[in-house]
């Protein structure tokens, strides 16, 4: 944390060429969380690199009194859901059911559960599946979940509850854990 703060007051004095290491440091982790989101690498690898951009742009108006990941990850969130809006990619959920009631029986690779919990996690509403995918797939703390949706952590705790009991009878009505025997 310390270095990334020094990181970036160089930066912000600047020594832009230190930005280098903060992409260097958090792509990998900004990629994930933005593949969950927006589900294809092409997509992912568009939309990481529109988050550094701006995150390059909005650099001053980072606050040193909170980690810099928390503030990244926050931007990432936001635009992989600005750019799944966008682009009109959600599905109904509906669709999403028939499709995966469908399949169910149809194969039961491992692939297959990867691909039904992702479609489930998708249809969760937002403020669910941002703090589901930041507990799950970037595994951050709840401070840290709190610290980067700007919610109180009492929230973060509360929404990760109803985002698992969601996700969970959404599971159970698809018939997903019968494919895990």
């Amino acid at each position: 944390m310390e270095e990334d703060k020094y990181i970036i007051e160089n930066i912000l004095a600047g020594n832009t060429n230190g930005y280098r290491q903060l992409v260097h440091k958090y792509q990998g982790p900004v990629f994930r969380i933005v593949l969950k989101i927006v589900g294809n690498n092409e997509d992912a690898r568009e939309v990481t690199q529109d988050v550094f951009v701006k995150t390059y742009e909005s650099l001053y108006q980072y606050n040193n009194k909170y980690k810099f990941f928390s503030w990244l990850y926050r931007i990432a969130i936001n635009n992989a859901l600005m750019y799944m809006k966008q682009k009109n990619k959600y599905i109904p959920i509906d669709k999403i059911q028939n499709q995966m009631v469908d399949n169910v029986e149809s194969n039961k690779s491992e692939e297959t559960r990867d691909r039904f919990l992702n479609q489930s996690i998708n249809m969760l509403p937002e403020k669910y599946k941002s703090v589901i995918l930041l507990k799950y797939y970037a595994g951050l703390s709840y401070t840290e979940i709190a610290e980067t949706t700007g919610i109180p952590e009492k929230k973060v705790k509360s929404r990760l509850f109803d985002a698992r009991k969601l996700l969970k009878d959404h599971l159970l009505k698809i018939n997903f854990f019968s494919l895990a025997s």
